[in-house]
């Protein structure tokens, strides 16, 4: 396959000197001590007694973000990166659109950009996704004159693209999310994805086999929006169960964790990493923000973004000037009980990852309504921890509010 692979004899001078960079933008104060980003000082910049919040959590879990390897060299977000977490997930960069966009050509440039910087940083690798109903070129599913594929053929590809991809980071990335968003949101148990119309109900358990057989030590996962919620965990576990039983190698359940301020109810998401647990497996938390603007949907299917009205303040985007005091300790509390939960469960769960750098790099500004204007990250839009950030490290330090 290595003959196959898109080239660029730019790409080692390329992660040499972004790496330089994030390895620059690490703490200069020594052991638990946050340096302030490049071009920023005096009140703008964090203070340098901040502890990093992978030193707040060290011996609990892991703490992860999810970036991709299109950051400016030098900016603040890759300090914030080098600073405060351990694990990196890509947003995109290793989705089935970017790594294979045409049958049998791989592109790993990017991709191999963060794995490096990962590794030159400490940090754990965390593959993101392999199978996923979204983001996966038509190509997957269609003949060269257009017509749906068969089974065999469907299966084929999407081994050969597992192997293809699992192969090239093998011993590298440390943990793949399998299969993405397979439970459905209303009747039946499984999304009636492209690959379950192609392939079958088997279309996940041949996709954690083909993983398994190309880096046996990986550690592999199914991840869900909404699976923490009653109606969902229930198909959920069934599945899990299901695969277990067949003993297909899964080893950990993500819970993508995407909140807001009024929901859900913590009960019910500690009730489902419990039952989690129980299975024998791991439990991440994979792709956590809390948003704090108005919304009437509460999942994570990225096909119901909907375009904003008129620009400007408006009832569906309110904090386009900022946001008020009282909201900020709003989300700094849902935060502080999240984490609250996490901790009293640290036996079962591996990774908590946060889904952006910063409030700016949010995919919520644009989901599930365009063009806003969210909050829903421990950093602010200038890379300044907001009093979430505060919050957990006095959790973590067993201090009282």
């Amino acid at each position: 396959m290595a003959g196959r692979y898109l080239c660029n004899a730019s790409l080692a001078l390329t992660v040499a000197a972004l790496s330089a960079s994030w390895a620059l933008a690490q703490p200069q104060g020594g052991p638990g001590k946050t340096a302030a980003p490049a071009g920023r000082t005096g009140a703008d910049a964090p203070s340098s007694d901040i502890v990093p919040l992978k030193e707040a959590f060290k011996g609990k879990f892991l703490i992860g973000t999810a970036m991709d390897a299109r950051q400016r060299s030098g900016s603040f977000s890759l300090s914030l990166v080098a600073t405060h977490f351990n694990a990196i997930t890509p947003e995109n960069g290793m989705k089935p659109f970017a790594l294979q966009p045409a049958e049998g050509r791989f592109n790993f440039f990017e991709a191999d950009r963060l794995v490096e910087m990962a590794e030159r940083n400490g940090a754990t690798m965390v593959g993101h996704c392999l199978v996923w109903h979204s983001q996966t070129p038509p190509w997957f599913f269609q003949t060269p004159d257009g017509q749906p594929v068969g089974r065999e053929l469907a299966l084929s590809r999407m081994r050969k693209h597992i192997a293809g991809v699992v192969g090239h980071f093998k011993g590298r990335v440390k943990q793949w999310d399998v299969v993405n968003e397979a439970i459905n949101d209303g009747p039946g148990q499984l999304r009636r994805s492209p690959w379950l119309r192609a392939i079958g109900d088997d279309y996940i358990a041949e996709a954690f086999r083909a993983a398994h057989q190309a880096d046996p030590n990986a550690l592999l996962i199914y991840n869900d929006y909404g699976i923490e919620l009653g109606f969902k965990r229930r198909k959920t576990i069934q599945l899990l169960r299901s695969l277990l039983e067949q003993k297909v190698p899964v080893h950990a359940v993500g819970i993508q964790a995407h909140w807001r301020l009024d929901q859900p109810d913590f009960a019910e998401v500690e009730e489902s990493i419990k039952q989690f647990a129980a299975l024998g497996l791991k439990v991440m938390i994979t792709e956590l923000d809390i948003g704090v603007l108005p919304t009437t949907y509460y999942g994570a299917d990225v096909s119901r973004a909907q375009n904003a009205g008129p620009g400007g303040r408006s009832p569906m985007n309110p904090y386009v000037d900022g946001l008020p005091e009282s909201v900020a300790q709003q989300h700094a509390e849902r935060y502080r009980k999240a984490f609250e939960m996490f901790l009293r469960h640290q036996d079962a769960i591996g990774r908590v990852t946060m889904w952006g750098i910063h409030d700016g790099r949010s995919w919520l500004n644009n989901f599930p309504v365009r063009g806003r204007t969210d909050y829903p990250m421990l950093f602010d839009r200038q890379g300044k921890p907001k009093p979430a950030f505060f919050a957990l490290i006095r959790l973590a330090q067993g201090k009282k509010e």
